[in-house]
């Protein structure tokens, strides 16, 4: 039959401790990268909808320096004088 020694039972203590070492840290290592893929996505559709509100925005300033363009070009307001120059 088999004969374990003390030192061949503390050998298995600490290749066990290892693997459990191991083993959990693999899992908390597992449910973080999970929770920063989560977080990831949801930054980036934020960012998709800031970039989206960005565009609007800026073609809405572009309207608006089209239509006082127009406004001015028809004049609606008198041009502001220039400063004289020496």
């Amino acid at each position: 039959m088999f004969r374990f020694t003390i030192r061949d039972l503390l050998w298995l203590m600490v290749v066990m401790g290892l693997a459990c070492a191991v083993w959990a840290d693999r899992a908390s290592v597992n449910a973080e990268r999970s929770a920063l893929r989560t977080e990831r996505e949801s930054v980036a559709a934020k960012k998709r909808e800031l970039d989206t509100q960005f565009l609007r925005l800026v073609d809405a300033t572009d309207q608006l320096n089209n239509q006082q363009a127009k406004f001015d070009s028809a004049g609606g307001r008198p041009q502001l004088p220039r400063s004289p120059t020496p």
